[in-house]
């Protein structure tokens, strides 16, 4: 007989998540977002979704890590041909994702900085709590970090 373990923890209070909808492609608003919050988020390999099984789109995915801060950003696309990684997001054309302690006051002042972008149409606050889809995505997201990061330091050495 099978045996299915369930995974039950609230990743949400490890994050914080900022909308942008956009008409920018996911490598100019990556160079965009460097230049304006002085980061280096960087192309890794793309996000694939668990709960999307029937169409295995694969999302854009950067990551920087920020040791000093002890934090990670990580941009990742909400859109794969016209298939959404969030349904209940359609507006939304990426996720920065932040994970570790980061003050509002701090996260309020990325988010006007990142208005100040031009193509920007709208960054906002993501209330995580709001949407049951976020655990599932943000345990995905920490399985493709584990999965893909350490091949990635392993190239670079």
């Amino acid at each position: 007989m099978k045996k299915i373990l369930a995974f039950d923890c609230d990743l949400t209070e490890d994050y914080s998540a900022i909308a942008l909808s956009t008409h920018l492609k996911d490598y100019k608003l990556c160079w965009n977002l460097n230049t304006v919050l002085d980061i280096n988020l960087q192309k890794n390999t793309n996000f694939v979704s668990s709960k999307k099984k029937p169409n295995l789109e694969e999302y854009s995915f950067f990551y920087h890590e920020d040791k000093e801060q002890r934090s990670v950003l990580c941009l990742l696309a909400n859109k794969k041909n016209n298939v959404l990684l969030l349904d209940k997001m359609p507006e939304t054309d990426f996720l920065l994702l932040i994970k570790g302690k980061m003050s509002a006051d701090k996260i309020k002042a990325m988010i006007k900085t990142i208005r100040s972008i031009t193509n920007i149409l709208t960054a906002f606050v993501i209330n995580m709590a709001k949407y049951n889809e976020m655990n599932s995505l943000l345990s995905d997201l920490e399985l493709h970090c584990i999965q893909v990061l350490p091949k990635e330091e392993k190239r670079k050495a």
